[in-house]
Parts: C-alpha cells; sequence; structure tokens
C-alpha cells in the first residue's frame, strides 16, 4: 500500500523534477522515490563503511549519530583540503 506524503521543496527544485520527470516519461512522485532511495542506499552503505573502517581501527561499533557525525567530519575535512 502506497501512502502519501508532502514535502516542502525550493521553486527552483520542484521545476527540475517537474522538467525531468517530463523528459523521463513518468511521474513527479516516482521520479522522488527514486532520487530518495538511491540517495538512501548510497548513506547507508558510507554508514556502513565508517563502521567497518573505524572497527578495524578502533575496535568501536558507532551508534548511527557517531556514524553520521563521524562522515560529516570527513566530507568537511576533504571539501577543506588544500588541493
Amino acid at each position: 500500500m502506497t501512502r502519501t506524503s508532502s514535502l516542502r521543496l525550493p521553486l527552483e527544485l520542484k521545476k527540475r523534477i517537474e522538467r525531468v520527470a517530463k523528459e523521463r516519461r513518468e511521474e513527479p512522485a516516482t521520479l522522488l522515490a527514486c532520487a530518495i532511495d538511491s540517495l538512501l542506499t548510497n548513506e547507508e552503505a558510507q554508514l556502513a563503511e565508517v563502521r567497518r573502517r573505524d572497527l578495524v581501527d578502533t575496535g568501536k561499533y558507532y551508534t548511527n549519530e557517531e556514524a553520521l557525525a563521524r562522515l560529516d567530519s570527513l566530507r568537511l575535512n576533504r571539501t577543506s583540503s588544500p588541493k
């Protein structure tokens, strides 16, 4: 059973979603569901990798919140590093 949800989106993002959905000949909701699923799959894989690496390095398991904080810190270090 599919449930209905609503999202508040910036107008420009809504227009992009509608444009791409039209080009793909699908409903915007279908495109959004696929995009969200893809994003979550990637995030879950990254969190699993953080947990795996930290377990190897420290022998400690991290909670989701700790793993997300660790992932954010790694992203910040990567974007702020000199090229």
